[in-house]
């Protein structure tokens, strides 16, 4: 009798558990909408910013070490937000191009480039050097545009243009 109880116990564990796998997986419109909504922070919760003081006449290296710090811990979230499966044969609302997956090494390889710029931004702010500041803040548009190709409006390697 116990043994039956043990199993039906271990069975209801199983069944419970698989069920909040499943239920666990998001679905791919919320994940294009996560992307696109932290695509959007890129630019007003750091770059923005980073821009901004770097037009001043007396540019503001704090605030530029701190923005990218957070852009850079920002970027790596938003990374994994390119799963398969949610590109625009399932998810027409996006305008990530199928490239961000049959090319994906080129894919990543443009996001660590970003990654690396923005964190090389802010070891120059953190060292003083706007010289350097002023360098590392173009890398960090090329490689920006090594995705987008531009304004929002235009397209790019791995961005569709707007519609």
């Amino acid at each position: 009798m116990i043994r039956i109880v043990l199993a039906l116990a271990l069975a209801a564990t199983l069944l419970l558990s698989a069920g909040q796998i499943s239920f666990a997986q998001t679905p791919p419109a919320q994940i294009v909408k996560e992307r696109q909504d932290e695509m959007g922070k890129n630019w007003s919760g750091y770059f923005r910013d980073i821009s901004t003081t770097l037009k001043s006449a007396s540019p503001d290296l704090a605030l530029i070490t701190t923005k990218a710090a957070g852009a850079s811990d920002h970027l790596k979230k938003l990374e994994g937000l390119f799963p398969p499966g949610t590109g625009r044969d399932v998810v027409p609302a996006t305008r990530t191009k199928p490239e961000a997956w049959t090319q994906r090494a080129e894919f990543d390889a443009a996001f660590k480039a970003l990654i690396d710029a923005t964190n090389a931004l802010g070891d120059a702010a953190k060292k003083g050097d706007l010289v350097k500041v002023k360098a590392e803040w173009q890398d960090v548009s090329k490689a920006c545009g090594g995705c987008h190709g531009g304004p929002v409006k235009a397209g790019g390697k791995f961005r569709f243009a707007e519609e």
